[in-house]
This record gives C-alpha cells, structure tokens and sequence, in this order.
C-alpha cells in the first residue's frame, strides 16, 4: 500500500510561502499525519522538525495540500523495537536524532541548510572597496523541501503519482 506525500503551503504576505512535507495516516480522514519540515530563518539557519500526529484542520494557517507523490507503507514503519522504553532526560535528547522510519532517515539525509544571508560588517565593507561580495545562494525550506524530494526520487522512495489512464505523472513541486 502506499500513501500521498503532500508539500503544504502556508501562505504569507510578507515572507515567501513556508513549505513542509505531510504524510496523512489514512486517506479516507486524510487531516492527521506525520509533518517534516526545516524551520528558522535564513539569516540564522534552520532545523529539521519531524511532527507525529499533526491535524492539518485545526491549523490557523489554513495551509494548502499539494500531492507530489507517493511513499510505501515499506519506508513508513517503524524503524525502533524499543518504542515503550520510559524516557529519560539522555533518551530525550537521543530521540531527536533517531529516526522515526526510513521515510525521516531519507529526509534527515538531506542537511537543513545554515544561514543563507551575507552578514554586512560596516567597518569590513569600508575595507574592501571595490567588487561587491558575492551574492549567497538562497537557502530556506523551499529549498530544503526540493532537495529532499529529489534525494527520495533517487533513491526510488518516493514515486510519481499515477495518472488514470495509467501513466505516470512527474514529481511536481509548487512553484516559489
């Protein structure tokens, strides 16, 4: 069996849109899963955040699911035995860097990206006139969101959507 990974996007009118993965447990209810995604900012980096059980209806956010995909049932079972283990203060800290299942380990493979933005140093720039510096590539979870699908599409986790005449459709990510 397989299951739909949507990209949700959060609107903004500010900022560009926030992205992250959902995998929703059952498609019938299709409104609670499991959310992956990096947050932060691009002057301060980002951090990978993986979230069980979140209800995408009672996001104020109102966020828009976009299916890009499919993932097998294979890569969304649990990846540890030890699951009723009573946590500690060290097992907490350890769980952050567990795996839940090979669907979280393929999307940790893929590094939440560090600052993006060119700090200006006023007495550095008085320095150094001349060139202006060299402009940073943009690194932000849209980003992270489109490396991520296409590491998984390498490695043959997640697959293209079929279409009803039976063909394949290619992965499509929203546009920026």
């Amino acid at each position: 069996m397989h299951h739909t990974l949507f990209v949700l996007v959060y609107p903004s009118r500010l900022f560009a849109a926030h992205w992250s993965f959902w995998l929703p447990y059952d498609d019938a209810s299709n409104h609670i899963g499991d959310r992956v995604h990096v947050t932060g900012d691009r002057l301060g980096g980002f951090q990978y955040e993986y979230i069980r059980n979140y209800d995408v209806s009672e996001d104020d956010r109102h966020p828009k699911a976009l299916p890009i995909g499919i993932v097998s049932d294979t890569h969304l079972s649990k990846a540890s035995k030890d699951e009723n283990l009573a946590p500690s203060e060290k097992g907490q800290q350890d769980a952050e860097h567990v795996a839940f299942n090979a669907f979280d380990e393929a999307c940790r493979e893929v590094p939440a990206p560090g600052p993006s933005f060119n700090k200006v140093n006023r007495s550095d720039a008085a320095k150094a006139p001349g060139a202006p510096p060299k402009k940073a590539e943009v690194k932000d979870c849209q980003w992270w969101i489109k490396e991520a699908a296409s590491h998984m599409v390498k490695t043959g986790m997640l697959l293209s959507l079929e279409e009803e005449d039976g063909k394949e459709s290619p992965i499509r990510l929203p546009r920026h």
